[in-house]
């Protein structure tokens, strides 16, 4: 029996190909998949919303907005229950900075209003700083993973 599904855990998990200075959460999504959870990784679409689409590990991803390897339009459309989130900056309340565009703010307040989920943010030890400003439309995180530690965030 698979690992997700012995322990009651959400089936569907999303997580993000990394660009720049992000943490590659590759092998964690591999790891998980072969462990029965199924994988999305995030599509943009028009403005700044974003989508969570089917991925398997090996399959072909093509370049979406930004240049970011994305799985195709066609692969079926995810709700998934936990989110790794990626980012350049985080504090132990949650608050993060990304690279400023706000798709992963919009993509948890729309998620957030339908459903229970966890945001999981994905960094480095060096990417925590003490206190990062949170501005009305910014969606903290539940925790953050960090090669060494997991952090529960503060409210």
């Amino acid at each position: 029996m698979p690992l997700a599904q012995s322990f009651g855990l959400p089936a569907a998990v999303a997580g993000y190909h990394s660009i720049r200075c992000e943490l590659d959460p590759l092998l964690l999504l591999t790891a998980l998949h072969r462990q029965g959870f199924r994988i999305a990784l995030p599509r943009t679409g028009e403005g700044t919303t974003l989508s969570f689409r089917e991925w398997d590990p090996g399959s072909t991803l093509e370049r979406g907005t930004f240049g970011l390897r994305e799985p195709a339009d066609s692969q079926p459309a995810m709700h998934p229950a936990v989110i790794f989130v990626p980012l350049v900056a985080f504090d132990r309340k949650g608050n993060r900075l990304g690279y400023g565009a706000g798709y992963y703010d919009a993509a948890l307040r729309d998620m957030r209003a339908r459903q229970r989920l966890v945001a999981i943010g994905v960094a480095f030890d060096e990417q925590e700083f003490a206190a990062i400003p949170r501005e009305p439309q910014d969606e903290p995180l539940d925790m953050i993973l960090t090669p060494s530690r997991v952090i529960a965030c503060e409210d």
